[in-house]
């Protein structure tokens, strides 16, 4: 367990870190931050749902795993979001996020590059399966709905122009057509999006940091400690439970995705709330505490 806490899950931790004592030292501001998740929305995470998704091997795909995953992640999603709503009366923006945040865990960014650095790309294979049907259901229904709220007022055809010119959703649709028709990739374009896709993690990291090196305006912590305590030790514990009494998985695709679900809260939607001008300081909290609490969670559910 130390070995796969140092090796694989402290190095990818300390990145924020970096970013919350170069915050904290004022040679970042929050307005460094925003220019930097913008860059990360808009050039950044496309690129990397791309290539994910056009190389991702759909035909290997779980389908049993993935539809338990998914039960999970939508009882969690409307959990948080009627948490927030209706016990912290948070604005309706700031509760899908919330809910996202909970649901979605930091696969992408987090949990991938320490699977494969602990355990090989096969162990990994499903933990890609779990991040393509994230991103076109989850995080793409997600930006549609803000995307929706947003643009209440406008007509039906100025609200479809605006969602679909969302670069994040233009990148699934395309990778997911490079995938299912196992197109191939020209190498040159492929070499400039694996430079841009692999700045993704690191750069949203290191933003987060900076806004947590913020001090917190909201005058309590409980919603974002009950947001950790969901995402890392109900999740995973739910999943287990149903991987084993319902669908009774093979140890290959059980242990990968209740790694992922032992992952911190999803740091798309901290991204999300920054690009839609959302209260941040709960979401960006509830990462803080989940990913602290899970160089635990996931160094234990590395052992399994």
């Amino acid at each position: 367990m130390i070995d796969h806490f140092l090796n694989g899950v402290l190095p990818i931790f300390s990145i924020g870190a970096v970013g919350f004592f170069l915050g904290r030292r004022q040679v970042f501001n929050f307005q460094d931050a925003m220019v930097l998740n913008k860059f990360v929305m808009l050039i950044g995470v496309p690129s990397l749902i791309f290539l994910l998704l056009s190389k991702a091997p759909i035909s290997e795909f779980d389908g049993r795993m993935l539809s338990g995953y998914f039960f999970t992640e939508v009882i969690l999603y409307l959990t948080g979001f009627l948490i927030a709503k209706f016990f912290f009366n948070r604005e309706i923006k700031e509760a899908v996020l919330i809910g996202l945040c909970i649901a979605l865990t930091n696969h992408v960014l987090f949990v991938l590059p320490i699977a494969e650095t602990l355990f090989g790309d096969e162990y990994a294979k499903p933990i890609i399966s779990i991040i393509t049907m994230d991103g076109v259901i989850l995080f793409a229904g997600t930006i549609i709905l803000l995307d929706f709220l947003k643009t209440q007022g406008l007509t039906a055809a100025q609200s479809f122009k605006k969602i679909i010119s969302n670069p994040p959703l233009i990148a699934v649709l395309i990778g997911l057509v490079f995938g299912l028709s196992k197109s191939k990739i020209p190498t040159g374009i492929e070499v400039f999006l694996n430079a841009v896709a692999v700045s993704a993690s690191p750069v949203l990291l290191f933003a987060l940091g900076i806004i947590l090196s913020r001090p917190y305006k909201g005058t309590k912590l409980t919603l974002p400690i009950i947001m950790a305590f969901i995402k890392l030790v109900i999740h995973p514990v739910f999943l287990g439970v149903i991987f084993t009494t319902v669908f009774a998985l093979q140890t290959e695709f059980r242990n990968p995705a209740i790694m992922t679900a032992a992952a911190p809260c999803g740091l798309m939607s901290f991204m999300l709330a920054l690009n839609y001008k959302v209260q941040v300081d709960v979401i960006a909290r509830a990462i803080l505490f989940s990913s602290v609490g899970s160089t635990i969670s996931i160094s234990l559910a590395a052992t399994l």
